[in-house]
């Protein structure tokens, strides 16, 4: 089997930084080409970064997608939901769903029927790249000088859940609750965050974040294993 272009579209500097170091290498193994690339918001301008609305990632992954235009591309993306667009397809359904991980399949079914392209395979993190983290906040605490106290007093605050259960709110969603323990982290997170959960390593990261590991196999199977 031929190797076939996979382009991953991110939310942001970290996670395309993600990508590249952890994604890109991995998946290298299954014959696919990762491209990542982060969303065009303002074409004129030439911005990019953050979902503002649907219409600009909708937009952004059309032309690409028309761009290339061949079979053997594929399409996905790596975006939070956390302050996802209240215009986004299928949020009416998913706001009746109780379960996160039902919230976010409703939406990624919606997102793929929208777009009409059956190379793409959309993903949507729960609820936000920085959830990573939570697999191993010693990760953090390595990378910020004095940061014992604040590590042990953020880990106490989520015992009990899976990183992906760490909801979405305004003050609890999981980026949100390392910058209130850890103020430089919003400043640092591209140079922190990504490093971090690349030294957790992908087998950790999957064995305790089921949606983002589903992901992971689906994108596996896209391609074909290189013969060892």
């Amino acid at each position: 089997m031929a190797w076939r272009r996979l382009y991953i579209t991110v939310e942001g500097q970290t996670e395309r930084k993600f990508a590249d170091e952890v994604l890109q290498p991995h998946l290298a193994q299954y014959s696919l080409d990762v491209r990542t690339r982060v969303v065009l918001t303002n074409r004129k301008l030439g911005k990019r970064g953050g979902i503002l609305d649907f219409a600009r990632i909708r937009d952004d992954l059309g032309r690409l997608m028309r761009e290339d235009g061949n079979g053997d591309a594929l399409f996905t993306t790596m975006v939070d939901l956390y302050a996802l667009p209240d215009e986004f397809p299928g949020w009416g359904e998913a706001r009746t769903k109780a379960a996160p991980t039902e919230r976010v399949a409703v939406l990624e079914a919606a997102f793929q029927a929208e777009m009409g392209d059956r190379r793409f395979l959309p993903y949507i993190q729960l609820h936000e790249f920085e959830a990573l983290l939570y697999c191993d906040l010693s990760q953090l605490q390595r990378r910020i000088p004095n940061s014992d106290g604040a590590i042990t007093a953020l880990s106490q605050e989520v015992a009990g859940l899976r990183p992906e259960e760490i909801n979405e709110g305004a003050t609890t969603a999981p980026s949100k609750r390392i910058i209130r323990h850890l103020p430089i982290y919003e400043k640092t997170k591209v140079r922190i965050g990504a490093p971090a959960a690349a030294a957790i390593g992908l087998p950790a990261l999957r064995a305790q974040c089921p949606h983002f590991d589903g992901w992971v196999r689906k994108l596996e199977g896209l391609g074909q294993p290189l013969a060892v």
